[in-house]
């Protein structure tokens, strides 16, 4: 936290909260600490975070949410300070390092939080400066200047020379403050937007890394597919040759390579063998390929239909990640993937859980209405929940990208210019934007059909044309 808004906060705090009453300390669920006061017939809440990477001091507007109880410091602070009036507080040399003065029952304690480098801290002694407790421990050691455990004196960080200032600056910076709001309300809503840009960033890179590492095994597992669909396609070659095989068994020998035998219409053909094998058991070696490539055909098929379709739809969420602006717009792809499999919940993983809302965005063009769906999610929603048998479905041909529908609910014949409109939205809201023209399938919605089990986003069609478009935003 950058000295001079501290500074800011610091000071405005102590114009108003001495005097006030510790009614509570929460434990956050990001670890810091919530300091309910009431003052004034008011009720103030403070956060204390030592986040490592975000440390801050400011007011918070709303009540917080507090988590069970695990830290040490916590439920000391719980047991020694409620109750208190705070007497004063104030910055230690000019420094980073805030000090709350607290009275209870006579007994005086001191609150310091040390918001320097990349060790904030938060200390509690009593007024001879002994410490009582701290969310940090450092013990002895030869790598350690100031070592904090309870039992020893508080040795405050070394005192620096005052920042140098740019005194007309600061009073700008204090005139533009008083004329938004108060420096902790200032604070509050910086450190909210670098909190949600920082978790947004993260859980992107998670959401991303998660996509890539499973589409990569999604490919492996096609490009497997596709060889054992390409070896189950040769049954009736492997019958064939099992049979040449035992028609000319009398001419070959064992530890042969190569045979060039005579099929039942005259034609000579070259036949792989495993010189290992009799002749016989080179034919049933032969045979066994074929029922194998046989039973197998149909499931392969299957398979290989299953992972087209996933990759499909992984597809389809790497570009929705690509194009989420927000925390929820992400954490909403992060649901659907919960939902399907992809990432198994758990309690510390739950803050980013939010239900899966369907999202589209809704257009109007000479009178029609066109919704574009947002997502996988949205394209799921509007081809199987909002769609009339009559309306119009669009969607870039070979690509990922939006589903597309043109609502018709009198059945009326749609017009040239809405088909071209609502093709052009299909071709801007796909992975084609960029190119020239896009060609864009269309049909009726009677026509499109979600197959049993297959994952958001996923179709099939009956019928269907197409369109060259150039893609058009709304």
């Amino acid at each position: 936290m950058k000295f001079e808004l501290l500074s800011h906060v610091v000071d405005e705090l102590a114009a108003f909260l001495p005097g006030g009453r510790l009614e509570r300390v929460y434990q956050g669920a990001e670890g810091g600490l919530y300091f309910s006061f009431h003052r004034d017939r008011k009720n103030y809440f403070l956060l204390l975070s030592p986040d490592r990477l975000l440390p801050r001091l400011h007011l918070v507007t709303a009540k917080p949410v507090s988590v069970p109880v695990t830290h040490s410091l916590t439920l000391y602070l719980r047991s020694h300070l409620t109750g208190a009036r705070l007497a004063g507080l104030g910055l230690l040399n000019r420094d980073r390092v805030a000090e709350f003065l607290f009275e209870k029952a006579g007994t005086g304690y001191r609150l310091v939080f040390e918001l320097i480098g990349t060790f904030p801290n938060i200390i509690l002694t009593d007024s001879s400066a002994t410490i009582l407790a701290v969310y940090y421990p450092r013990p002895f050691s030869s790598d350690t200047a100031r070592p904090m455990l309870p039992g020893i004196q508080y040795v405050p960080p070394s005192k620096k020379a005052p920042p140098s200032v740019d005194h007309a600056a600061q009073d700008a910076t204090i005139r533009q403050e008083e004329s938004v709001g108060s420096p902790s309300k200032e604070a509050e809503l910086y450190y909210q937007q670098v909190i949600e840009q920082r978790e947004f960033t993260s859980l992107r890179t998670m959401l991303v890394s998660l996509i890539r590492r499973t589409l990569l095994k999604t490919e492996r597992r096609l490009a497997a597919l596709s060889n054992d669909l390409t070896s189950a396609d040769r049954a009736e070659e492997y019958k064939k040759a099992g049979m040449v095989i035992l028609a000319n068994i009398d001419r070959l020998k064992p530890g042969m390579e190569l045979a060039q035998l005579s099929d039942y219409e005259g034609k000579i053909e070259a036949i792989p063998l495993d010189p290992r094998l009799s002749p016989s058991r080179n034919a049933d070696r032969y045979f066994k390929k074929y029922k194998k490539a046989k039973a197998g055909l149909a499931i392969i098929q299957q398979r290989l239909r299953s992972a087209e379709e996933e990759t499909a739809f992984l597809k389809t969420l790497h570009r929705d990640i690509d194009k989420a602006h927000t925390r929820s717009d992400l954490a909403s792809i992060r649901s659907m993937l919960v939902a399907e499999g992809y990432i198994k919940e758990n309690n510390k993983e739950k803050k980013y859980s939010e239900p899966l809302t369907p999202g589209f965005r809704t257009f109007t063009f000479h009178g029609w209405e066109i919704c574009v769906g947002k997502g996988a999610l949205g394209n799921d929603y509007i081809t199987t929940k909002l769609a009339h048998a009559d309306d119009l479905w669009l969607h870039a041909e070979g690509m990922p990208g939006s589903h597309v529908l043109v609502k018709n609910p009198n059945n009326a014949e749609i017009p040239v210019e809405v088909l071209v409109k609502a093709a052009a939205l299909a071709a801007y809201y796909s992975k084609g934007k960029l190119a020239g023209k896009v060609s864009v399938a269309y049909t009726r919605a009677r026509f499109v059909k979600k197959p049993k089990g297959a994952k958001p986003g996923l179709v099939t069609l009956r019928e269907r044309k197409s369109i060259m478009v150039k893609p058009e935003s709304g």
